[in-house]
């Protein structure tokens, strides 16, 4: 045998776990970045727009939206799902969740709601279903609907609610929160019921 005949029994390539595994890993490979592409084409913007529901501008899911106040953090609004009516000005919203961000001795108040509606021209917010309001100093605020005076700074409901705090439990129908002053209102059908006394 010769030297061409050596050189050519060297270069056969031989047969290895290493070789093999190299080999399922670019077919899974493959088979995988076929499926995407398969399942997953980009639709075109006709398409994009006859999806969304009739009068309804734009629509987004998991929308988080911090308003500011020169430096600081005022508010921040997150929600599941958001459509848009550029004509009403107005953000409707699914799974609403809001902080109002340094409230004094209150701290921050986290609220949530099952929907609710931005109104982008104010900045006002309006929360409905089970809406629950809690401070970081563990007061909680219960009911059905809530709204958010973007320029005074206010809270109100004109549904029923209930206030529990360490020791007391209030009810009522009608609230205004004045976030500025830390000062709530019931404003009318208020009972207190105190434990621990």
């Amino acid at each position: 045998m010769g030297l061409g005949g050596i050189l050519a029994l060297t270069m056969i390539p031989k047969v290895t776990i290493r070789n093999v595994l190299l080999i399922c890993i670019l077919i899974l490979l493959g088979a995988v970045s076929f499926t995407v592409w398969r399942n997953f084409k980009t639709s075109t913007p006709e398409q994009l727009v006859e999806m969304l529901p009739d009068n309804v501008d734009v629509a987004l899911d998991n929308i988080d939206y911090t308003e500011t106040r020169g430096d600081q953090r005022f508010w921040r609004l997150q929600a599941d799902s958001v459509s848009h009516e550029a004509q009403q000005k107005e953000v409707s919203l699914q799974n609403v969740r809001m902080t109002v961000y340094d409230q004094g001795e209150l701290g921050d108040i986290e609220l949530t709601g099952q929907s609710g509606k931005w109104f982008s021209e104010t900045g006002n917010i309006e929360l409905t279903g089970d809406v629950v309001a809690k401070s970081d100093q563990g007061l909680a605020l219960y009911c059905q609907e809530l709204f958010y005076d973007n320029k005074a700074e206010m809270i109100t409901s004109e549904s029923l609610v209930r206030i529990v705090a360490k020791d007391m439990e209030t009810t009522g129908r009608g609230l205004k929160v004045f976030l500025p002053e830390q000062r709530i209102v019931i404003l009318s059908q208020v009972k207190t019921e105190l434990s621990n006394w």
